[in-house]
């Protein structure tokens, strides 16, 4: 029987992607950021890409989540 995850769908109906952020900011107050991300969790393999500033981290977190809707 599969699994009900409680939203109305059945586990293996249902898509699952990561996305895990590290920030930290540099000596001279920059902000950076480590991505570490999968657009199907059911799949080995994880991407990481890096992002400095504030507005260039948002539009990684952006693009991830509109790869992900748009699959």
């Amino acid at each position: 029987m599969p699994a009900y995850c409680g939203c109305g769908m059945t586990a293996k109906d249902e898509r699952t992607a990561v996305l895990v952020i590290r920030a930290w900011t540099e000596a001279d107050d920059r902000v950076r950021a480590r991505l570490t991300e999968s657009l199907d969790a059911d799949e080995p393999g994880w991407d990481e890409r890096g992002a400095e500033g504030e507005e260039a981290i948002l539009s990684a977190v952006a693009a991830w989540l509109r790869d992900f809707s748009e699959r």
